[in-house]
């Protein structure tokens, strides 16, 4: 009786460990390999990163003619924000003095897409006119007009020479200065000879970057992330997708402007191939086995081990993501009718969770997990 004991307690354990070995990172007699995987690259997407230009006034003091110190500022690939505004500042010379502008004319175009019985795409044009001292609006498919001058800057004087057009995120009503997130600016020294200035997207400081201080955060240089929505890094990374795990490692990031992050998503497509829903995947984080939130990089180094002060770089960043924990997700086929993973750099004070409109790496899952 003891010896039937003894071998039905050894079954059972033998049982449980080769139930306990069937998962998903793991091989058993039966199943060598485990789970079917599958692997793409991440592949650049064409820029959305925020971008435009600033046409200045004839002179750089006021005239005598005020419809000749007017400021026109075009604007394209800006998130919707809903922790804070758009504020639109006027700086001299040494950006020493700063004064808000108060008085905006705004136009804001929605551009939306569609096709004709014959299958062409057909575009239209919406606009939105609004006014007032600040904005949150944005979008992909959003361009915006702000018309203002330097008389609805009341703090700057006649004589203040107007030199660079900055434009911030204030949680409330705009002070004496911008605040630390100061994401888009232009210069007039930098202008072409009809005054208009591409606008450069990163962290605002009073100085331009010269090469024996490049990447310095103390020595008050402006921090260039993108000059009029064109990078000067190339990001990479892959995919793969093991049964109901989905793994992500890329490298070669510029570290966030001052108020923003890197986060990930998944977009789910119908049975025709359309978009039809996302999945927010959540913050970055370092790579295995760390896995330390990078959302503070903007201010801080939270893992030295891939984040870098000079030159202002993120070597690598990693997630790894189960369908079970993830509903959304889940089904016979996990991850089923997910097409693409996206890798976007969004504001802290827009809506986390909503996909934003600065879209940096794209993936393009195969059609044994998309179903199609």
């Amino acid at each position: 009786m003891n010896r039937f004991r003894s071998s039905l307690l050894v079954t059972a354990i033998a049982s449980a460990a080769f139930v306990a070995a069937c998962g998903d990172e793991r091989s058993i007699t039966t199943e060598p390999v485990g789970a079917l995987g599958f692997g793409t690259n991440f592949l650049r997407t064409a820029t959305n990163l925020p971008r435009g230009t600033v046409t200045f006034p004839a002179t750089i003091v006021a005239s005598a003619t005020p419809a000749n110190d007017s400021v026109i500022i075009t604007l394209a690939g800006l998130d919707t924000l809903t922790g804070g505004s758009y504020t639109v500042w006027f700086a001299n010379d040494s950006a020493t003095k700063f004064a808000p502008a108060t008085a905006l004319n705004i136009i804001a175009t929605r551009r939306d897409s569609s096709f004709n019985a014959a299958g062409d795409p057909v575009f239209t044009n919406t606009p939105f006119t609004s006014t007032g001292a600040q904005f949150r609006s944005g979008g992909a498919n959003v361009a915006l007009r702000v018309a203002t001058s330097r008389a609805a800057a009341a703090a700057f004087a006649g004589t203040d020479s107007l030199n660079t057009v900055l434009i911030s995120i204030e949680s409330g009503a705009p002070g004496t200065a911008p605040s630390a997130v100061r994401p888009l600016w232009a210069r007039r020294s930098q202008a072409n000879a009809s005054r208009v200035a591409g606008v450069r997207f990163g962290t605002f400081a009073r100085g331009i970057p010269v090469a024996a201080l490049a990447g310095n955060p103390a020595a008050n240089q402006e921090y260039v992330f993108a000059n009029n929505g064109a990078m000067t890094i190339v990001p990479r990374g892959r995919v793969e997708v093991r049964g109901g795990i989905l793994v992500v490692n890329d490298s070669n990031y510029f570290r966030p402007p001052v108020g923003y992050y890197y986060n990930l998503y998944g977009v789910k497509l119908d049975t025709t191939g359309r978009f039809n829903d996302t999945l927010y995947l959540g913050r970055r984080q370092s790579p295995y086995p760390q896995r330390i939130s990078l959302y503070d990089a903007d201010v801080s180094n939270p893992a030295p081990s891939v984040v870098f002060d000079a030159p202002r770089v993120i070597l690598a960043m990693g997630a790894r993501l189960s369908a079970d924990s993830l509903p959304k997700a889940q089904g016979t086929t996990p991850w089923r009718n997910f097409g693409f993973v996206r890798i976007n750099l969004e504001p802290k004070a827009g809506r986390e969770g909503r996909m934003g409109s600065a879209t940096l790496l794209e993936a393009t899952l195969p059609p044994s997990i998309r179903g199609r």
